[in-house]
Parts: structure tokens; C-alpha cells; sequence
């Protein structure tokens, strides 16, 4: 992990911070010595309320908490339904989570960043869909591929700025979202087999590589969508 020392420690949004990969993320950025903000659908007495799909919500989150120094966008939803089942109201909620809502932290953020004249640092959350469909989900293939493809944009738009925007696709990883598909028999074996490294993902190798693009050993980097899958992506 990348710990925070003096002037490195950072003031950190995470998103989707009620758990899974968002609660791993906020757990460890703080203890690696940052300041986290947890916001989530699902408030809580130490994580924040925020639809992220709600751009009066985003605006009054980042005014209460002063200054930030980056966002990690965690939330996020995933549904299978097939395509010719799918109806409008399934597709937009799936869109507003997942790729609404990532384009309207990385405004909001980016916003204040400007204003103030610093700098600013953003991992989004993709995901292996981002670049290889599966059936059942197309809602969420289409979000996620938008995401990588966002993050691309935003970091270039925001480069002169010295704003960063990366993200993380993750793979199979071992979060409430996975948890209804492997208890199904026979899927935690064939989606193990199916990673060349042979093990499910963990949530802290997520947050590992979060904490990675978020450091002053990315300083260099933007536009990037880092793959944490063990490589399913080689396949």
C-alpha cells in the first residue's frame, strides 16, 4: 500500500462506501492515514448520504466538506436481466448509478479543483465489461464501457489542470454484488477456473491498486483504466 507521510496525507471522497469494493477502499485509505469521506446511498452515522445520480446531492455533499483532494467513484449496481426482457426503467437506473453518477463526482470535484486552482486526483470504477461483453447484463456492459471510455475523456480535457483521472476495471471479486452468483451451484468453481492467476479476486487488491493511482507514484499517469482481474483479460 501507498502510505500517506506529512504533506502527502489527502482529504478522500469514496462513493458506494457502505461496503464491498467502496468500503475496502475507505477502510484502507485510512489507514494508510488520509482523511476518507464516506458517502453512500445508505447513510449511516459515519457514512454520508448521496444519490449519486443527483447533482443537488453531489453539490451540497462537496460544499459541506471543504476541501477534498480526490474521489474514488465506488458506487455502483449491477443486474442481470436479458436483453429482450429489459425494460427502460432497468437500462436509465443502471445508467444513473453507474456512468450519471461517475460523470457527475468527477464535475462536481472537478469544479472546486479549478476554482481553487489545485490539484485533483479521480479513480473511477469500471469493470472487465468495460471491454468483454457477458450475456445477461447488457445495461451494465454498456455503463461500464461508457466509464472507460469517460474516464479517457475527462482526464483529457482536465490534464492542463492537473487533474487525474484514472480507473480500475475490476474482475471477479468477492464482493455482496458477486456473492448471488457464486452461491448458485457450480459458479465459484468455473468463474476460478476462468482466472489464469487461479483465485477469485479479493476486494484489497481493488483497493491496493486505487490507493496506487491515487498516490504521488501515479503523478504520471491519466486516462488509464487498469484492469485488476487476475488476468481474465488475456483470455
Amino acid at each position: 500500500m501507498f502510505e500517506a507521510k506529512g504533506n502527502d496525507m489527502r482529504r478522500i471522497l469514496v462513493t458506494g462506501a457502505a461496503s464491498g469494493i467502496g468500503a475496502a477502499v475507505a477502510a484502507a485509505l485510512d489507514s494508510q492515514g488520509h482523511a476518507v469521506v464516506r458517502a453512500d446511498l445508505r447513510g449511516s452515522a459515519d457514512v454520508q448520504q448521496l444519490d449519486v445520480g443527483d447533482p443537488a446531492q453531489w453539490s451540497a455533499l462537496v460544499a459541506a466538506n471543504g476541501a477534498l483532494d480526490g474521489l474514488v467513484n465506488c458506487a455502483g449496481v449491477r443486474i442481470r436481466t436479458a436483453l429482450v426482457e429489459l425494460d427502460l426503467d432497468e437500462w436509465d437506473h443502471v445508467m444513473r448509478v453507474n456512468l450519471t453518477g461517475t460523470f457527475l463526482g468527477v464535475q462536481a470535484l472537478a469544479r472546486t479543483w479549478i476554482a481553487a486552482g489545485t490539484p485533483g486526483a479521480v479513480v473511477n470504477i469500471g469493470s472487465t465489461t468495460s471491454f468483454s461483453a457477458v450475456p445477461g447484463q447488457p445495461h451494465y456492459c454498456a455503463s461500464k464501457a461508457g466509464v472507460a471510455m469517460f474516464t479517457k475523456a475527462a482526464a483529457l480535457e482536465l490534464a492542463e489542470h492537473n487533474i487525474r483521472i484514472n480507473a480500475v476495471a475490476p474482475g471477479p471479486i468477492v464482493t455482496p454484488m458477486l456473492q448471488t452468483r457464486l452461491d448458485e451451484p457450480g459458479q465459484r468453481e468455473w468463474l476460478t477456473s476462468q482466472v489464469p492467476l487461479g483465485r477469485l479476486g479479493r476486494t484489497d487488491d481493488v483497493a491496493a491498486a486505487i490507493s496506487f493511482l491515487l498516490s504521488d507514484a501515479a503523478s504520471f499517469i491519466t486516462g488509464v483504466t487498469l484492469a485488476v482481474d487476475g488476468g481474465w483479460l488475456t483470455r
